[in-house]
């Protein structure tokens, strides 16, 4: 979010794969009112 302080990352940074902390072949990423993050 736009001027957050602080946030987490829930899967990712370990490269493309179908692990518990990858993702594989994301295709784009939408922020709901609420302000959670799909990707």
């Amino acid at each position: 979010m736009e001027g957050a302080k602080q946030g987490i990352v829930v899967a990712g940074d370990q490269g493309k794969g179908n692990g518990l902390t990858q993702l594989s072949y994301p295709q784009g990423v939408v922020v709901d009112q609420f302000g959670t993050v799909y990707v």
